[in-house]
């Protein structure tokens, strides 16, 4: 079909609330379904696997790390060609890879499948290629659509963790895994019938606004690779988002297994993934839409504070299920507000036209952060038997991610626009 049948009649909706929708399941499942749940299938490693706490944990790094390393060559082809069918691709790599994971008997097995077909298929249709389409289409109210994407992968956790949890209790991981592959080849048609690179290409402007569409023409700057990697503010958004970014996997991936430390069982434990989703959810739009006309440096001092408060209130005492529920809901509050405010950061500080590059150049800075954050805390908990010393080194890491944040440099949002 092409795509200027799309463009016969003036839509009633404007066709990028259609792609941030598309683009908020793209991220429930990429995820939603590695992610957001991976701690659900940690009891699975470490008992039917035999794999240590530490060992584990290290699925997450891999995950982490090939998500980073791809995403640096998939971001430039975003800008250049079809992110509709890179995406699709994408969907399809992951759905092969949980279908394979399905019948693997070996723990090697299991990490080459999900470090490298679940990680490669979900940096090309998960947050990379979902945000940076959405960024495309819209400028004035970019951080609001990011946000609301964005939604997506705490929705994942939200909504897929009693899921899985019920899943793997009733019928076992193996099966559940197929329920992954199953979401991802629904994806598809609706990838392929949604996703366009930008509004010119519908013969629509940004955000909806009325008039004479623009002819195809590029507006604003194309940053050259090594423009980026001189730039003070990529640097400091990657270092920043990098060190920040290992201590949220870090503790989604052992909140459970630390749940259990405290006596709570696997179902009851599983709730703390769904409230750090909920409160996420709302982390992304608020933050997400105060990007759009605050101060973006402010807005990621408040995450960062929120985020530190919990881990020194688990820290001051040994928690009940109350509190550790109280201090699991603020940390996904202010962790829900690192992906919008990521993209708000690059989309005003570098452009939408090289927003694909941008983003995807970041991940390799975030590599050794993304490695080292899952197991580090596993094997803390391993040789220590306590998570104590790992929720000391999160508030450092937040401490310092602060005072990295000084240097961000970025104009306004209405010199933006």
């Amino acid at each position: 079909m092409a795509d200027e049948s799309l463009s016969a009649a003036a839509p009633r909706i404007f066709h990028g609330w259609w792609i941030v929708a598309v683009s908020f399941f793209a991220q429930f499942l990429a995820l939603g379904c590695s992610v957001a749940t991976y701690g659900l299938f940690i009891p699975v490693l470490t008992d039917e696997f035999g794999a240590s706490f530490m060992t584990a944990n290290l699925g997450l790094s891999i995950l982490g790390v090939m998500m980073a390393l791809a995403g640096a060559v998939i971001g430039p082809i975003l800008d250049r060609h079809s992110i509709r069918a890179i995406m699709v691709v994408g969907a399809l790599v992951s759905a092969g890879a949980f279908v394979l994971m399905s019948y693997a008997d070996e723990l090697w097995q299991l990490g080459v499948l999900f470090g490298l077909g679940v990680a490669v298929g979900g940096a090309m249709f998960g947050p990379l290629a979902a945000n940076t389409v959405v960024a495309k289409w819209f400028e004035r109210y970019r951080g609001r659509a990011v946000g609301i994407a964005s939604m997506g992968a705490p929705a994942g956790g939200l909504l897929l963790s009693p899921l899985v949890g019920a899943l793997i209790g009733s019928y076992g991981w193996r099966e559940t895994l197929l329920v992954f592959a199953a979401l991802h080849v629904f994806l598809i048609p609706l990838l392929w019938m949604t996703i366009r690179n930008r509004p010119e290409d519908l013969n629509l402007n940004a955000d909806g606004a009325h008039g004479p569409a623009p002819a195809q023409v590029a507006v604003g700057k194309t940053w050259a690779t090594a423009e980026v990697l001189r730039s003070v503010n990529f640097w400091v958004l990657a270092l920043a988002f990098g060190a920040v970014g290992a201590i949220a996997g870090a503790f989604n991936a052992n909140v459970i297994p630390y749940a259990r430390d405290l006596g709570i069982g696997l179902v009851e434990a599983s709730l703390f993934i769904s409230a750090i989703g909920g409160m996420a959810i709302l982390g992304t739009v608020l933050f997400g839409t105060l990007a759009d006309r605050m101060s973006i440096r402010s807005l990621l001092w408040c995450s960062f504070a929120l985020q530190a408060v919990a881990f020194l209130m688990l820290r001051s005492v040994v928690p009940g299920y109350a509190m550790l529920m109280t201090t699991v809901l603020i940390f996904g509050l202010a962790a829900g507000g690192l992906m919008p405010l990521m993209a708000a950061a690059i989309g005003r500080g570098f452009g939408a036209i090289s927003f694909g590059r941008v983003m995807g150049f970041i991940g390799p800075v975030t590599v050794p952060f993304a490695f080292i954050g899952p197991p580090l805390t596993g094997w803390i908990r391993q040789t220590t038997d306590s998570y104590l010393l790992a929720f000391d080194v999160f508030v450092g890491v937040l401490v310092v991610a602060s005072i990295i944040i000084v240097g961000l440099k970025l104009p306004r949002a209405e010199e933006a626009t």
